[in-house]
């Protein structure tokens, strides 16, 4: 089983992404794929600051209907995530997100898909770039 994080999301919900094709065929290839619980957070920031221009609330409307669709299921916070994140973000110099979104795979026992690939170096993460699943 998988999970996925922001990356993955911004992909999907952007035709004019040049991974949107690559993630659109990922989500239907794998099944139980999950959404790491700090993607919507980490979402909202980038759209809250511009960094990410979309059209409120169609997006999110889009965006709920599309992980269904793909039937992605979203995991839940939990305190321990925090922890590890915090480890990780000392040991591994990872950004706020980063470091939760690893935390959460690695507590979950999930492989973490994304195109980042500074997951590769967190020994405790199974970590795998989307590419990986078109071969």
């Amino acid at each position: 089983m998988v999970m996925i994080e922001t990356d993955i999301l911004i992909a999907l919900a952007s035709k004019t992404d040049k991974h949107h094709t690559e993630v659109r065929k990922l989500l239907e290839n794998l099944t139980a794929v999950k959404l790491s619980p700090y993607s919507f957070i980490e979402l909202d920031l980038l759209v809250a600051s511009r960094n990410l221009i979309v059209k409120l609330p169609d997006f999110y409307e889009a965006l709920e209907a599309a992980l269904a669709y793909y039937g992605v299921t979203i995991l839940a916070p939990h305190p321990v995530h925090f922890k590890r994140a915090w480890i990780f973000r000392r040991k591994y110099n990872l950004t706020f997100f980063d470091s939760l979104h690893a935390a959460t795979a690695v507590e979950k026992g999930e492989t973490l898909v994304s195109f980042d690939k500074r997951y590769s170096n967190i020994k405790e993460l199974k970590y795998k770039h989307p590419s990986r699943y078109s071969k």
